[in-house]
């Protein structure tokens, strides 16, 4: 009595996934079908499609003499491969008399009565599946109809196990490219918590990746301290789904002691809803070329300072002669306190404390402690203490213009008020000559595009001849300046990621810019920093 169909049907359609090889599966589908159909013998082909070829993958009823015969066959060879090239069923009542048959040892077999289906899943031939038997017979549609619906569901077995098949290789493929990649690569979720980071982790910063992956450690337990508030800020965006380039940073060695430099880009993860559920980075070690630009650094330090040392003595020299002059009349016998020798001898003491204070702000800056700075609350509170400094004269209107919205930047607020300090003395210490009002303007606005705080500081000064050599240590246009204050503001703006320009303004003076990347408000911590100390008295 024949086997219920669609019984037969859902049972190969269950077996699928439940069997631990491609092979298994096939060969427990093939008896279901011989069973169903009431055959004697059958086979399944499966195409290669690289090699053009079908290969005989289970069989059963069939002798080792014919099987071996028909092991491989050329797509659209014999019956199978017809099948397999054009896609549609053939079915024949007597193999011997029908001239398609290209293998004698179906002959030799006795094979009469024959049916190839191919396997096809979502309009792709993997291969053929056929029943033989060895009596004449004529397979009827139903029995076609049959074949095909198992068919189907083979056919859908054989994708699924190749899909997972390729998976595979590509998985092995690109692990073995993360696994043996000089750059670290890591995983993190949406707390920055690291889930997954790849062997160069050990090489470079001594942490077996067993220690991390899945103990909670975030990224920023592993950043140098010094780096730790800029980059939280970045991480931020980055978990925000934000694609950051290019961030340098240091990572801690495991020893604590030692680091290194990297410059990492990330790509967000998303969940199924496309929310960030976290990032994969790619930190490429950059510790050479930051010790290749520091010792060309340190050489261009070393080479301003031989001509600063030069310059410095020639410009100790004349108040210097002056306190010794004074004091060589002060202590003639009879000599009174003149008080004029007197207030010589204190302002060229102060010019040479000035010039002795910026040179070691110049020559030895002091280390750089950045926050997310208020600019309103910096640029009020300098101009503040300004107004109030004995030697900036009492006629100077200092008017600040401060644009809406503006947000917070990333800076030492103690150095940013040094130069605001120094950029507001050089615009008070050259006034347009006969001017009865000087007037120096200080402003602030965002960027269009949001990017960076630009703070400008305009005079009534003659304006500047030279945009370049006014950041030139020890360039000066002014009888009593040291050349120091500029070229102290441009290395600091510089060592915060900004830049500084100058330009004439006509009718005015000269306008000096500083911009300076801005904070995002979502990396704003709740504290936000404006205080610094008095850089006049430091």
């Amino acid at each position: 009595m024949r086997t219920n169909p669609l019984a037969a049907i859902n049972s190969v359609a269950l077996a699928i996934g439940h069997f631990s090889s491609l092979h298994e599966m096939l060969d427990y589908a093939l008896a279901k079908v011989l069973e169903v159909v009431e055959t004697e013998a059958g086979s399944v082909y499966l195409l290669d499609e690289a090699r053009g070829e079908l290969s005989l993958v289970v069989h059963r009823g069939l002798s080792a003499a014919a099987w071996l015969d028909f092991d491989h066959l050329k797509l659209g060879e014999g019956l199978s491969g017809r099948v397999a090239l054009e896609g549609s069923p053939i079915v024949v009542r007597n193999l011997k008399d029908d001239p398609r048959l290209t293998r004698m040892a179906a002959r030799a077999e006795d094979l009469r009565g024959f049916a190839s289906i191919p396997l096809k899943s979502n309009l792709r031939i993997y291969g053929t599946l056929n029943v033989h038997t060895r009596s004449e017979r004529e397979f009827s549609e139903e029995d076609v109809q049959l074949l095909t619906s198992m068919a189907s569901q083979i056919g859908l077995a054989v994708a699924n196990a190749r899909l997972y098949l390729d998976l595979q290789a590509s998985e092995r493929k690109f692990r073995g490219l993360v696994e043996n990649a000089e750059d670290l690569i890591y995983l993190t979720d949406g707390e920055g918590r690291i889930l997954y980071a790849n062997p160069a982790l050990e090489r470079l910063l001594g942490y077996p990746p067993r220690v991390l992956n899945g103990s909670g450690l975030t990224v920023l337990t592993l950043v140098h301290e010094a780096d730790r508030e800029p980059v939280a800020y970045a991480l931020a965006r980055m978990l925000g789904g934000e694609v950051v380039r290019a961030l340098e940073f240091r990572l801690m060695h495991a020893d604590g002691v030692r680091f290194r430099w990297f410059s990492q880009t990330n790509v967000p993860l998303r969940d199924g809803a496309g929310a960030a559920a976290g990032m994969q980075c790619i930190a490429h070690d950059i510790t050479d070329r930051k010790e290749m630009q520091e010792q060309m650094a340190q050489a261009a330090r070393l080479a301003d300072l031989g001509r600063i040392a030069a310059n410095i003595a020639h410009e100790i020299r004349n108040p210097l002669g002056a306190i010794v002059n004074s004091i060589t009349v002060l202590r003639r016998p009879g000599a009174g306190a003149d008080p004029r020798l007197l207030d010589i001898v204190t302002e060229e003491a102060d010019r040479l404390d000035g010039i002795l204070r910026e040179f070691l702000l110049f020559a030895r800056p002091p280390a750089r402690a950045a926050v997310a700075c208020d600019v309103g609350e910096l640029i009020d509170g300098t101009v503040v203490l300004f107004r109030r400094d004995a030697k900036v004269p009492a006629e100077v209107d200092v008017r600040v213009h401060l644009g809406p919205g503006l947000p917070p930047v990333l800076a030492d607020p103690s150095q940013m008020r040094q130069v605001l300090w120094n950029l507001l003395t050089n615009a008070v210490e050259g006034p347009g000559e006969g001017a009865r009002t000087r007037a120096v303007d200080v402003e602030a606005a965002v960027r269009a595009d949001g990017s960076a705080v630009e703070i400008s500081v305009t005079d009534d000064g003659p304006g500047v001849s030279d945009p370049v050599a006014v950041f030139v240590p020890f360039y000066t246009t002014k009888a009593q300046g040291t050349g120091l204050g500029l070229a102290v503001v441009d290395r600091i703006v510089r060592d915060h990621g900004g830049t500084i320009t100058v330009e004439n303004a006509p009718p005015r003076g000269a306008r000096f810019t500083v911009s300076l990347p801005a904070v995002a408000p979502a990396e704003v911590p709740a504290r936000v920093h404006a205080h610094g100390d008095h850089p006049a008295r430091r």
